[in-house]
């Protein structure tokens, strides 16, 4: 089997060079290496962390001369994942849709568009902590860098900037977005209080406990 990268990919990171190839076609382990000039083992790293983001998976196997070899592929979809294009057909699509609709029409469809995201995974289960935590395992995965802090009965979940950034920077409301997905994948209240300077942050308080009671 032959691979080649392009002579543009030289200078890009390991990462995105077995992405380009993988692009192109599935392939091993061992003919990625040969064309990237590295050893297996950088290839190996590089797809595991790729197989945890949910952009590479085994597609197949081909002979080898002892035993099979994984033939390695892209997930549907995984293209968004390297695009530069999403973010700012997001922000432009943002900007018109603020501009075309009432702020009521506006504060909805940001809302429904959470709920949507939240319904393409799972609905946590557990105890109000534990939905907490598996809801901030979706976050990461759309690439929110996300820490908590529990006091009075509130969690405040904070990032290191924001996944949506393009959209908020087109316009601030559409935070309501990423309120409407916490709410919906941990059944809690939840109030938006991101920081919406010129790095924007992420930051919600997420109710975990009932004030008359005392109770989760």
């Amino acid at each position: 089997m032959t691979v080649t990268s392009g002579s543009a990919g030289q200078h890009a990171g390991t990462r995105e060079r077995i992405f380009r190839i993988l692009r192109k076609s599935r392939n091993t382990v061992e003919a990625m290496a040969d064309a990237l000039g590295v050893t297996k083992n950088a290839v190996r790293a590089q797809l595991a962390l790729l197989q945890r983001e949910g952009i590479v998976e085994i597609q197949g196997e081909v002979k080898g001369t002892r035993r099979p070899a994984a033939l390695y592929g892209l997930r549907p979809g995984a293209d968004i994942h390297f695009s530069r294009a999403y973010p700012v057909v997001l922000s432009r699509l943002v900007h018109v849709l603020s501009e075309k609709l009432e702020q009521t029409e506006f504060r909805t469809v940001m809302r429904e568009l959470g709920h949507q995201l939240a319904r393409s995974v799972p609905r946590p289960s557990g105890t109000p902590l534990e939905r907490v935590e598996t809801a901030l395992k979706f976050l990461k995965v759309l690439g929110a860098d996300t820490e908590m802090t529990e006091a009075g009965g509130k969690i405040t979940v904070s990032s290191y900037g924001c996944p949506i950034a393009e959209a908020v920077t087109a316009d601030l409301r559409s935070c309501i977005a990423m309120e409407a997905l916490l709410k919906e994948l941990t059944g809690l209240p939840v109030r938006e209080r991101c920081d919406h300077g010129e790095h924007p942050r992420c930051r919600f308080e997420i109710t975990v406990m009932k004030k008359n009671d005392g109770r989760a």
